[in-house]
């Protein structure tokens, strides 16, 4: 065993006190700085909100199309989806007559549809065995001025999601 020194208490409170912690100017730095990243991301994070809600608003039209298209050829007779307001379109069981509104979600509206006309509404209709009355495209948008096309082709009837218009494709309102 050797001798031990002694413990030098000074020399441990200087070192403690050499120790250094952030000063309020640097922390002060740093919640300028987070502040300036969360300002730019803002705009970024809404407009994922917006084109959110299209892909959701065109995915449930496309699905609600194709829903009703099953029903028509299960249950044999026709299926009606009516495109009654800006905002919203019914859809009408032919062989119960339910009816049931779907709305498109907030900041996404229907901009044109080019179904045919029946008493001032425009309709898709699938007959019995699930073929469309007539081909068309609805056009939503959102707020920002992202566009989203739902197609059905005639005769087929097959429902599909679009970013591009429909070759031959004109505007109906």
């Amino acid at each position: 065993m050797g001798i031990q020194k002694p413990l030098n208490i000074n020399k441990c409170l200087n070192n403690f006190k050499e120790e250094r912690a952030f000063t309020l100017i640097e922390l002060l730095y740093v919640l300028v700085l987070l502040g300036l990243m969360v300002a730019l991301a803002a705009p970024a994070v809404q407009g994922l909100g917006q084109k959110y809600n299209l892909e959701i608003a065109a995915i449930t039209m496309a699905t609600e199309m194709r829903k009703a298209q099953q029903r028509a050829i299960t249950a044999g007779c026709g299926q009606i989806l009516e495109f009654v307001a800006e905002h919203r379109y019914r859809i009408t069981d032919g062989k119960t007559e339910e009816t049931y509104y779907v709305t498109l979600p907030e900041g996404v509206t229907r901009r044109a549809v080019n179904f045919p006309m029946s008493d001032n509404i425009r309709f898709l209709r699938f007959n019995y065995n699930g073929s469309p009355s007539s081909g068309g495209t609805v056009t939503l948008a959102n707020t920002s001025g992202a566009v989203r096309y739902v197609i059905v082709t005639p005769a087929t009837g097959r429902v599909r999601i679009s970013e591009e218009p429909p070759e031959h494709w004109e505007i109906i309102n």
